[in-house]
């Protein structure tokens, strides 16, 4: 289940994303995979360019709040919303590791943050007590939109039970839409919805890396979608949103 932790994680809407979203890590200069698996390799010029190209076709297909109500955060960048066009853009070493379907970035994730436009009450000219501070900050942070999607070169892990595929494990999961390429359904008592596109699988060996480079890149398997919300109306909204056949576009062979 590590893939899938490490997706899961990614998606936790928390501000510690903004703390971490102001660098490119740094990596040795001489054999960059030095630190990394045995999987690792550097991407060539053309297969980053070919990467970079569907991580700017995935962000422009994700949906956009409604722009009266949210606008999208000043206080991130390109490290925030694509670390892999920000290591690239600063010249950092860009390195693949290998899953059975072939090469791919770890780095393969967009994410967009919108705040509320309408600020909690400032009172002017009265010194708020660090009780109406705290509150303040609070609904400041209720009142934003996230989206994150992530290009995934393997199947989308989902849950198993007595030998069978559980596509949902969320207990207070509604509005389910399912086929064998396609999964959408909302929870959090419908402030948050989880969309895949493409392929599922519960055998966890689909989606471990492998012990060597492959030589060429994977195909895009699937595109997991997580966003938040302040509520159902607006989770529903950004949902109708949604262009399935721009997201279905972004599946297949990525290489040139």
């Amino acid at each position: 289940m590590k893939g899938l932790r490490l997706f899961q994680a990614a998606v936790v809407f928390t501000g510690a994303w903004l703390a971490m979203s102001t660098g490119v890590p740094v990596r040795a200069q001489g054999n960059p995979c030095a630190e990394e698996g045995a999987d690792c390799r550097p991407l060539t010029a053309a297969e980053a360019s070919s990467i970079k190209a569907r991580l700017m076709a995935l962000q422009a297909a994700m949906p956009v709040p409604d722009p009266a109500r949210f606008a999208a955060s000043k206080d991130v960048g390109t490290a925030f919303t694509m670390p892999f066009v920000a290591e690239m853009e600063a010249g950092a070493p860009l390195l693949s590791r290998s899953w059975p379907g072939g090469a791919f970035t770890e780095r393969g994730e967009v994410h967009l943050l919108y705040e509320g436009k309408t600020k909690p009450g400032a009172r002017s000219g009265k010194a708020k007590n660090p009780w109406e501070e705290a509150q303040e900050m609070q609904a400041a942070l209720a009142d934003r939109v996230e989206v994150i999607a992530c290009l995934l070169p393997h199947p989308y892990l989902v849950g198993e039970e007595g030998g069978r595929c559980v596509d949902v494990t969320e207990t207070d999961a509604t509005d389910v839409e399912k086929t064998a390429t396609f999964l959408s359904y909302l929870h959090s008592d419908g402030t948050a919805l989880r969309v895949v596109f493409g392929a599922r699988t519960c055998r966890e060996e689909q989606t471990l890396r492998v012990e060597s480079p492959a030589a060429g890149l994977a195909p895009v398997a699937c595109i997991a979608l997580d966003l938040t919300a302040p509520s159902r109306a607006e989770v529903l909204a950004l949902k109708s949103r949604i262009d399935r056949r721009a997201f279905e576009a972004l599946l297949g062979p990525v290489g040139r």
